[in-house]
């Protein structure tokens, strides 16, 4: 059973509508489709998955390494910077006569 008070909420409609229209890339990609799928041949067609599973590569194998290794290298060099300004703000006396002033703390 279902309660419910009021009226249901109905998902929005999605009517997207293009601004900008290409005709010469709708022109080309109906060439393409017209005279790209035309080859039958099986041979051809493994060729061509075949280099297209090569192309799947995506570049230096070890870029994705350095990269996450100067991330965290970065990081660890902002959690050191926030502890040293953490202690030198803790270790000074401004903060307490500043919460002095306020009232906040009583000595």
């Amino acid at each position: 059973m279902k309660f419910g008070f009021g009226k249901r909420i109905s998902p929005r409609q999605f009517d997207y509508l293009p601004r900008f229209y290409d005709e010469a890339k709708e022109q080309r990609e109906a060439l393409v489709s017209q005279y790209g799928e035309k080859s039958d041949d099986e041979e051809q067609i493994k060729a061509r998955i075949r280099t297209g599973m090569r192309h799947k590569y995506n570049g230096d194998a070890g870029f994705r390494a350095r990269q996450t290794r100067n991330s965290n290298l970065r990081l660890v060099y902002i959690i050191l910077i926030l502890c040293v300004v953490t202690y030198f703000v803790l270790k000074s006396d401004k903060i307490s006569t500043f919460l002095e002033s306020l009232g906040l703390i009583i000595i």
